[in-house]
């Protein structure tokens, strides 16, 4: 298939994934708000001008334009204001908290006073309030899993696939004339040939042997023969400078050096093997992917100026930065447009992707920042404490907490992650991440 289009499905795919991501988490609001009788007048997944919509009951479920999130309205979002007198003083601040009390005013209709979001249990805003980011943590996992114990990870076997002529003192250097044999090509060893032992310790994965060979000394490696015999070789190994290796990565020193470290050498080359991991595995690999995006997104602000220094600077662009829906795009494109990767490795990395974004939504979403989830969680805390204390001195009930109070802060909020997602997006277009 032309390399072109298989760039464009890849786009299309993480487009679609990442749409089912957004409704996916909107209906982890709205399933719980129903559930709990609050009248839902919108679900809608993108922001801006509406592309599509029906009304189903007395909700309006849409597609709009901008993909850049989604949202449910619920009648009763904020309490009313205490000071009836005062909510109608002009200016801009005021404004903006008495607009965002009326946004949804026009939806109250006779019957829907005791259908109000503010009116319910705390307990039970936190559970509307928290649906949308565990419906993107269990989405997440989820396709985590299938990628990792579904499909499994690429992994290197004990199976021998190539003897080495020679052992070179630089791995990158190829093997001259007049070079010694390799310790595997002169005890016998043959392609073909799989590892079952390392000095009389069962080997299972090439991982196992880290430690099993020992430098300088002869090695007993017992092997299973393609005719199906088993035989134990003799072998003792050459010690040369080699990378090391930390999390499946070269280490690196603080000059972009590669880090070398002395190692025993047999002078053979293992196949590569998919290994499906167990669910327990998978389940741990989403919780470690949780912490490493929670990690990320706690330095977001020096993540964020190190783009816009590569961007409009001279250094060069992070591949572990962060990126916007058009930098994935460009990623899952490049993926599928892969002539070296086959159709499972790209279905593994196109579902590795939209589950690195839906852990992203998760954490990013728990921020505890007015207009995210996160920030109306905080609230219900705030409000949970503070009820609390009256009680404990025996005050009355100080009613919900008014965080529509919060709206200029909310504003100047939103106003900064637009700006970073524009910033992020220019990025993407100007000094795309490439691999």
């Amino acid at each position: 298939m032309n390399e072109s289009l298989l760039y464009i499905i890849g786009i299309v795919v993480v487009a679609l994934g990442i749409g089912f991501s957004i409704g996916w988490h909107e209906l982890g609001h709205l399933i719980p708000a129903k559930l709990f009788g609050v009248k839902v007048p919108k679900y809608m997944i993108g922001f801006g001008p509406t592309i599509f919509s029906k009304k189903i009951g007395e909700t309006e479920y849409g597609l709009k334009l901008i993909p850049l999130g989604g949202y449910i309205s619920m009648i009763g979002m904020y309490p009313p204001a205490r000071d009836a007198s005062g909510s109608r003083k002009r200016g801009f601040f005021r404004d903006m908290v008495f607009a965002a009390r009326d946004a949804h005013s026009e939806f109250v209709e006779p019957g829907d006073e005791n259908r109000m979001f503010y009116q319910l249990p705390i307990w039970k805003r936190m559970v509307i309030m928290l649906g949308g980011p565990v419906m993107n943590l269990i989405l997440g996992t989820a396709l985590l899993t299938i990628t990792l114990s579904g499909i499994g990870v690429s992994q290197v076997s004990t199976t021998v696939a190539q003897v080495s002529a020679c052992v070179p003192v630089d791995a990158t250097t190829e093997c001259a004339a007049g070079d010694a044999p390799s310790p595997a090509l002169s005890a016998g060893l043959h392609a073909g040939d799989k590892v079952l032992a390392i000095n009389g310790t069962k080997v299972t994965s090439w991982v196992d042997s880290a430690g099993l060979i020992k430098p300088d000394v002869v090695n007993q490696i017992q092997v299973l023969k393609s005719t199906g015999t088993q035989v134990t070789y003799s072998i003792k190994p050459v010690t040369v400078q080699r990378p090391v290796i930390e999390n499946g990565a070269i280490k690196l020193d603080a000059n972009g050096q590669q880090v070398l470290a002395p190692r025993p050498v047999l002078g053979i080359i293992l196949a590569s093997e998919t290994r499906p991991l167990s669910l327990g595995e998978s389940l741990a690999a989403s919780g470690q992917s949780v912490a490493q995006v929670a990690q990320m997104i706690l330095h977001l602000p020096e993540q964020v100026a190190a783009v816009g220094q590569s961007t409009f600077g001279n250094e060069k662009r992070k591949a572990d930065g962060p990126v916007s829906v058009i930098g994935i795009g460009q990623i899952a494109g490049e993926v599928a447009s892969s002539s070296s990767a086959t159709f499972l490795q790209k279905l593994q990395s196109e579902l590795g992707i939209l589950a690195s974004l839906n852990f992203a939504l998760f954490a990013f979403n728990l921020l505890p920042l007015l207009p995210l989830d996160g920030g109306h969680v905080a609230g219900g805390i705030y409000e949970a404490i503070k009820k609390g204390l009256f009680r404990l001195m025996r005050k009355p009930n100080p009613g919900p907490a008014d965080t529509a109070l919060l709206m200029p802060l909310t504003w100047v909020v939103f106003i900064a992650l637009m700006a970073m997602s524009a910033l992020i997006i220019i990025a993407d277009f100007v000094n795309p991440i490439s691999f």
